[in-house]
């Protein structure tokens, strides 16, 4: 996790919507390898629905890439190994070995990981393309939270890139009651990006120490490397006198890396990538529910969430950039773009003078669902609040949370 790194770039505006256009390098549609994997058991996407029906109306909205008509395979795998910048995998060292076997202990299970993750790897490696980083940095979210966007309170790491809090803020990411930017997978990519770049430029583009910024910090690596200076001792990154952890969260991405170049050495068969389900950027051109936003995609909100899970406050803000899978991506825009916003339902979270939390309780809630949100038992909810299992709550009732 880092102890620190927003700007979203490229974007081609549309008519009403904008689809963010793509500037990096357009991956091959090749064959990949035959074997697709079964779906993972850590947490991952279900399929997404078929598109949404073409939108009635005669406003013609021009997408960046087309439909695809059938599954084809990516070759993204290959297009990343061949991205390769600073992860030696032809020779590598013991302790990357012995992650290499960690990590493929179960072939299938790791095939199954890097399947449920590809539609954010591949947005990654896009946009690692596009800022001419090295490509090994698309498994750094996978070291830090297998691409998983957690959730967390206080002083803790959050977000796919689990960055802290102050870290995020100081890369330009907003953290609020209810909005949090390292959860929104296109801002905290750039800000991790970024942070990526600022740290290249203090360490003269030593990616291990970089690497080991990340997670340490950036004065964390200074101070070492001072150390070893005023002493003679070696500079070398896996010499310096910094914790095993960062160490070890180094050695984690290169075997990563080198599992992809050299599958066959761990006994894996790379899963086969569907290109339509990679995940594009699209900017939503007024505040809209996430419910409308869902429908309008021709998903379920659950499934909409897990592409964009950030935006739980109920509605998305004008101007925001949303992910959708590139089956989606089009006619999505075109019918977002041509539909009218319904009235926007907030899930308001107050706090009153003396620093307590109040939900502002909206149509269709429940103490039960409220608890849920906030991560607080049901039980507590209703003490704090004087409230019995059959109380019925109002609209714009504010409930103190415990």
């Amino acid at each position: 996790m880092p102890d620190h790194g927003l700007a979203w770039r490229g974007l081609a505006l549309l008519p009403l919507l904008t689809l963010a256009a793509c500037t990096a390098p357009t991956r091959p549609e090749a064959p990949a390898p035959a074997t697709t994997p079964a779906p993972s058991e850590t947490a991952a996407p279900s399929k997404p629905a078929a598109p949404a029906p073409e939108p009635a109306g005669d406003d013609a909205v021009v997408a960046t890439e087309p439909l695809a008509e059938s599954s084809p395979a990516s070759d993204l795998w290959s297009e990343i190994t061949s991205r390769h910048g600073f992860v030696d995998c032809e020779d590598p060292p013991p302790a990357v070995r012995r992650w290499e076997r960690i990590y493929a202990q179960s072939p299938k299970r790791h095939a199954e990981a890097m399947a449920t993750a590809s539609p954010w790897i591949a947005y990654v490696a896009d946009e690692l393309a596009r800022r001419d980083l090295p490509a090994e940095y698309v498994w750094l979210p996978f070291v830090e939270s297998r691409y998983h966007a957690f959730r967390t309170r206080g002083e803790r790491p959050a977000g796919a890139w689990q960055m802290m809090p102050a870290t995020a803020r100081w890369r330009g990411l907003r953290i609020a009651d209810d909005y949090d930017g390292r959860l929104d997978f296109v801002a905290a990519t750039d800000a991790a990006l970024d942070l990526i770049e600022h740290l290249a430029t203090v360490f003269d583009r030593d990616w291990s120490l970089v690497t080991m910024a990340y997670n340490a910090g950036e004065y964390r690596i200074k101070g070492a490397l001072a150390r070893a200076r005023k002493s003679g001792q070696s500079t070398r990154p896996e010499h310096l006198a910094v914790s095993p952890i960062t160490h070890e969260h180094l050695v984690k991405l290169r075997a990563l890396a080198c599992i992809t170049r050299h599958p066959q050495r761990v006994g894996l068969t790379l899963p086969t990538v569907d290109v339509t389900q990679e995940l594009r950027p699209a900017i939503v051109p007024k505040a809209m529910n996430v419910s409308q936003l869902a429908a309008l995609s021709g998903v379920g909100e659950s499934q909409w969430l897990l592409w964009n899970p950030a935006w739980r406050r109920g509605h998305v803000d004008a101007g925001a950039t949303i992910l959708l899978p590139r089956a989606l991506i089009e006619r999505s825009v075109e019918a977002i773009a041509r539909a009218t916003p319904e009235p926007i339902e907030r899930r308001a979270v107050e706090t009153i003078g003396n620093g307590e939390r109040v939900h502002v309780v909206r149509s269709g809630e429940s103490a039960w669902s409220i608890a849920r949100r906030h991560r607080v038992s049901l039980s507590a909810l209703l003490a704090a609040n004087g409230l019995g299992k059959a109380s019925v709550l109002r609209p714009g009732q504010k409930l103190r949370l415990p």
